[in-house]
């Protein structure tokens, strides 16, 4: 898996937590599908409350992951550019068929004590280990790890699902995650470390939702197998956000784990 390194990672804006007035972490191509000549798609990387617009902060890009149709790990071409509200970049999509971008993070989160005064500290676990105090007791620790990506193809989608990479949470899109329209279902499957994740909360929200009184936020739940159906019932581009925590040894109130993903997709009306 390739990975792209313009810039450090910023964990306070790559890993959020998602919520009806949370900011939301976003992936989103110029096409889904492209047929042009070069096979060239550009795409934004952003967090932000109205969703798919510019009004909070720009992903970092350090470690953009891309997966092609036959496995391979093409590298994005260019940065466009890197702003306070929005990042940008391009890849080159070589063959016909699916592609799967993402933007890749990892992380801390950190509680302790000082001097009997409780302090905490976000960011990765290098630097945590840099700057962790000699003297801090009652450490309690819990990884972060979020995915957030989106799908797009050449000329024609793939028929085969893409390979699981059994680390954090991931979704197996069973059916075409691109050109798809209003009124269809698709099927997917939620995956944690290569296993299915049961009966984990779904959010799908609609974008646009800054020209709306209401959110009109759907919430699924995984069955037994981590698979879930979203029917579409119209056009425009859809957001998919899934929340989840691992409990710490002994039920302690810091869990043990926080992974996160999300991703953006598009229907076109029929």
């Amino acid at each position: 898996m390739q990975r792209f390194l313009p810039k450090t990672c910023a964990l306070a804006v790559a890993l959020v937590s998602f919520g009806a007035a949370a900011h939301h972490p976003w992936l989103v191509p110029s096409h889904t599908v492209v047929d042009n000549t070069d096979g060239l798609v550009a795409f934004d990387a952003a967090a932000s409350e109205d969703l798919f617009e510019f009004d909070a902060r720009g992903l970092p890009l350090d470690t953009i992951a891309v997966t092609g149709p036959d496995g391979a790990s093409p590298t994005p071409t260019a940065v466009n550019t890197t702003s306070r509200h929005r990042s940008s970049f391009e890849l080159k999509l070589d063959q016909p068929g699916t592609y799967r971008v993402a933007n890749l993070t990892q992380g801390v989160m950190v509680s302790y004590k000082l001097g009997g005064e409780t302090k905490r500290f976000r960011g990765t676990a290098q630097a945590w280990e840099k700057q962790r105090p000699e003297k801090a007791e009652d450490i309690r620790v819990t990884q972060l790890a979020g995915r957030v990506e989106t799908f797009v193809a050449r000329e024609k989608p793939s028929a085969k699902p893409f390979a699981p990479t059994g680390s954090g949470l991931e979704l197996i899109p069973l059916d075409a995650p691109v050109d798809l329209s209003d009124g269809d279902r698709t099927r997917f499957r939620l995956l944690l470390d290569g296993k299915p994740l049961a009966d984990a909360a779904v959010s799908v929200l609609r974008g646009g939702n800054r020209y709306r009184y209401k959110m009109g936020e759907l919430t699924l739940r995984s069955d037994a197998q981590g698979g879930f159906d979203v029917t579409w019932s119209e056009a425009g581009r859809y957001w998919l956000g899934v929340n989840h925590s691992v409990p710490g040894e002994g039920g302690g109130a810091a869990p043990a784990r926080r992974v996160s993903y999300s991703a953006t997709l598009e229907v076109r009306p029929k």
